[in-house]
């Protein structure tokens, strides 16, 4: 089921709470209703989103980037031409290897695609453009540019799900077969995202890919005691010390996104 159809989708989020989410489901409408009921969101720009100043003047955002004399942008604007959402304008300009490289990426998706890549589309890959109506006294923008990565651990665990449990593998074309190896490799799945929650989704640094790795080496065991009440619990206890041992290496070069939020309260590093 498509994103944007699953009733998840529309259930509303608590006040308080901070939406992240896509662009293939960025709704002005959504953000609207969210901002009414005291809720937060942060988003990526999304191309086409009519711009205007808080007290009502249009204006195109790469001449408002172009204006710009600081390499980081924070103005307060408002968002539709129907909704006039205030929100704050966060944008940063990329390194030029940043913007090459994303400009290679758009043009090879826009050939793919048999479509043109405008001069707009292209200029504005020199700046990471994103909009939030959470206050500046409580997210600054080197917080706004790192939290907006976490968004993308969502995608990491479904790429988990397909590279470990091959989900979307198979080994026969008898449809039945399909069905029956589908649904027993989403059961493998739900008890493996169980024990990792229970045994590590309290450390921050931990790593899936190891955790995953630990779990299934412990497969058998478990198996072997599941109808055995004392044992299992035993096999669980050590299945989550496992699970718990199960951490990311620091990287220097590309840190991780846990270490970057770990650091958002330490001195604050130049943007890149």
């Amino acid at each position: 089921t498509d994103d944007r159809s699953t009733t998840v989708a529309t259930l509303p989020l608590p006040p308080g709470a901070l939406r992240l989410a896509d662009l293939g489901v960025f709704s002005l409408t959504e953000l609207a209703a969210l901002d009414a009921r005291g809720g937060y969101f942060l988003s990526r720009w999304q191309p086409g989103t009519a711009l205007a100043t808080p007290d009502g003047q249009r204006h195109e955002l790469l001449p408002l980037l172009d204006a710009a004399t600081a390499p980081v942008v924070d103005r307060p604007v408002r968002l539709g031409a129907r909704q006039r959402l205030p929100a704050r304008l966060l944008a940063v300009r990329v390194p030029q290897e940043v913007a090459d490289q994303r400009r290679r990426r758009l043009r090879a998706t826009a050939r793919d695609k048999g479509r043109a890549v405008s001069a707009a589309r292209l200029a504005l890959c020199a700046w990471t453009v994103l909009v939030t109506n959470v206050p500046a006294a409580r997210l600054a923008v080197r917080e706004a540019l790192v939290l907006a990565r976490a968004r993308w651990q969502i995608e990491l665990l479904f790429r988990l799900w397909k590279s470990h449990q091959r989900v979307d593998e198979w080994r026969s074309a008898n449809p039945w077969r399909i069905l029956t190896e589908v649904y027993a490799k989403l059961l493998a799945v739900i008890v493996q995202h169980w024990l990792l929650l229970v045994g590590g989704w309290h450390v921050p640094d931990r790593s899936m890919v190891k955790a995953a790795q630990a779990i299934q080496g412990q497969a058998l065991h478990l198996a072997a005691v599941f109808d055995e009440y004392p044992r299992l619990c035993q096999a669980l206890q050590t299945v989550c010390c496992c699970v718990a041992g199960a951490r990311l290496n620091k990287r220097k070069a590309a840190p991780a996104t846990v270490q970057l939020l770990l650091a958002l309260d330490l001195e604050a590093e130049p943007l890149a």
